[in-house]
Parts: C-alpha cells; structure tokens; sequence
C-alpha cells in the first residue's frame, strides 16, 4: 500500500484550525482513513457542524473511475483493467487493497458488489453511474469497522439497479411508486444528483435522493407536490431569509416507506466573499459560532508539495517524480457547499463541507 487516505489530513494539518476540527476528531479521522489506499479518492473532505461547540468533523470522499478509486473497491474481481495504469503512476504494482477488516464485512461485500457491476463495460450501469460518494458519521468513537453511507451518482435508467444492490431488501412496490412521482414532476431545471442508501443505519431501507439546481423558490411548492408533510409556511420564510448570496441549491430528500419530514438543502457560493457574507448572517443568527465561521474561511487556499515533504501522500510524490521538475503536485482545499437541515418542531442545523483535491501546477508559473 503506498499510504493511506490519512497523509491527506496529516499534509494540510497546518490548514486546519483547533476551533474546527480538535486533535481528537483529527485522530478518529485518521483511524478510519488507515482503512484505505490514498489512491481511492480523487477528493476527499470533512462534515463540520457550526453551532457545536465541539470541534469535531465527520468524512467523505469521492471515488471515481478514472483515479483508479473504483477498482480498489471491486479488488481483485474488477473487470476493466484500464484504470491499472493509474495505479502504475502512483507506484503500485498491483491495485491497492482495502484493510482485511473491511474486505469481509457484509456491508463491504455489498460496496464491492456494486462496483464490480460498475466495472463491467458494454453495460447501462458501466455507462451510468458517474461516481461513488461514501460518508462516515462519526460522532462517538469510530468502531473497528467503519460503516458509511453511500451515494451514487446515476441518471434514473440505472437508479433502482444501484439501488438494490445497497439495500437489504430490493425497492418495494410503495417505494418505486414513490419514487416516480418524486422525479416525474421535478421542475424542468431540476435533476437527479445523486441517490444512495444510509448502510450505517442498521437493516436499513432508508433511500437518500440529491436533487441539483432546484431554487429557493421552486422547493416548497415541489415538496408539496410530492406530499411532503412538514411545515411549508415556516419552510419557505426560511428559504426566503436563506436566499440572497446563494448561487444554487440542491434539494436533499429521504424515502423509507413514505418521504420523510426531515429534508436538507445544499447552498452554493459564488466565491469566499459570499461564504463570508452568508456565514456572518449565520453568526448573526446563531447558528454558527465565530470561531468557527473564522476557520472556515481560512481553510480555502492551497498547499503545496514542498510545504509539507515528510508528510506528504506517496502517491502524488510518485506522480511528481514522473511528471519531473516542471511540475509540482498541491492539494487545494476548498469551501464546497453549506448544508441546512429543516424538520418542522426541531432548530435548523447548519454544516459546511470542506473539500480537499489533489492537483498540479507549474511552480514557475506561481513564482512570475
């Protein structure tokens, strides 16, 4: 193995305020990053709550074909070899394994199952699927075996295949009527995002659903339509407040044998300045503690190769050393998105999701 999705963390520490994420939340990261090759990720990120004042983050991360992160998950069973070479660039010889404490879990097998399906060329689901997102919560103490949520993205031909390779049990008969009526009258601007299944909730028939770049104004009348049971008036002069600054939105909707109270909207920025705007209000308001809206904003930038040697990732070293001296491998790390939970009787939840994304530049580039 060359390295684990850890070295991420541990090259860009310096980036990361105490106020955001403790010493503490930076080790149970690391103890479920030691689970997986660095090379499984094309984007890795943290899950941070604004108005606790613990310091702790939950993780995700992206995995994607061509980075050779769908492989990892499929083992030795996976079917298109193409993706190897990239695993040759980055110094292995072989395709990286996941730790022996996942490769025969239940829940693994099932992850594994599905990407070996996505492997298979010359299929629907091969051309469909796009990525694979996989969320750890970790609130307590992270277990031995780490066991995630996980999302998909696909368009609706190869929605309930994924689907019912996650669940326990396959999409039931309320549960494909449901999900007609939620994409038949999406607003024409509207799409599928992603759908997953909340594997971490134990026997779970929980479907999840990102639906992107539906705005502020189209949700309540949508959710409506879908027969939605929370509080409308109280949504939308939430949504209204919410609004200015935002660049778009994303509807997050969960479907077990009815769709849920609970919903969440993903809210996207043109640039820092309108993060910084947006997370004032916040503070304002009080769903976000200053320290932490100061941290935030200060996580944005780049680290670069030559800032963190020793604890750089092994892979993007080796890249680096093929690629020669004009170029040099970074990690930008970026404000992805602000996520609001809404359930009618309970206080909204405020999250930011932070990225960070291997990349190159040329250092002569940044030193004219």
């Amino acid at each position: 193995m060359t390295g684990t999705l850890s070295d991420y963390w541990d090259a860009i520490s310096p980036s990361i305020s105490p106020d955001l994420i403790s010493t503490e939340s930076l080790h149970d990261l690391s103890t479920v990053g030691q689970h997986f090759p660095s090379t499984i990720a094309s984007l890795v990120g943290f899950e941070c709550r604004l108005a606790e004042a613990s310091p702790q983050a939950d993780l995700f991360l992206r995995v994607v074909p061509q980075t050779g992160g769908r492989d990892i998950l499929a083992g030795a069973q996976a079917v298109e070899t193409r993706p190897k070479f990239y695993h040759l660039l980055a110094g292995c010889p072989t395709i990286p394994n996941l730790s022996p404490e996942l490769i025969d879990h239940p829940v693994w097998q099932k992850i594994r199952q599905f990407c070996i399906q996505w492997s298979t060329p010359n299929t629907s689901f091969y051309n469909h699927i796009k990525d694979l997102w996989i969320e750890f919560d970790l609130e307590t103490n992270p277990p031995k075996i780490p066991i995630p949520s996980v999302f998909f993205g696909s368009d609706l031909a190869s929605l309930e295949t994924g689907l019912n390779l996650l669940l326990d049990h396959p999409v039931s008969p309320e549960q494909h009527q449901q999900i007609d009526r939620i994409f038949n009258i999406l607003p024409k601007t509207a799409s599928l995002f992603q759908a997953g299944v909340l594997l971490s909730r134990r026997h779970s028939q929980t479907i999840r659903f990102y639906i992107a770049d539906i705005s502020t104004k189209q949700i309540s009348v949508y959710l409506d339509k879908i027969g939605w049971k929370g509080d409308r008036k109280n949504l939308e002069t939430i949504l209204m407040m919410l609004a200015p600054g935002i660049k778009k939105t994303n509807l997050q909707l969960e479907l077990e044998s009815k769709i849920a109270t609970k919903i969440a909207i993903e809210c996207y920025f043109e640039n820092r300045d309108a993060w910084q705007i947006f997370l004032d209000r916040l503070v304002k308001t009080g769903f976000c503690l200053p320290q932490k809206r100061d941290a935030i904003l200060k996580f944005g930038g780049m680290t670069r190769e030559k800032d963190s040697p020793q604890n750089w990732p092994q892979h993007l070293q080796q890249r680096s050393q093929l690629l020669g001296s004009q170029w040099e491998s970074v990690l930008f790390r970026r404000l992805a998105y602000l996520k609001m939970t809404y359930c009618s009787g309970k206080p909204l939840e405020f999250k930011a999701y932070l990225g960070v994304q291997p990349g190159w530049i040329d250092p002569q580039f940044l030193n004219n």
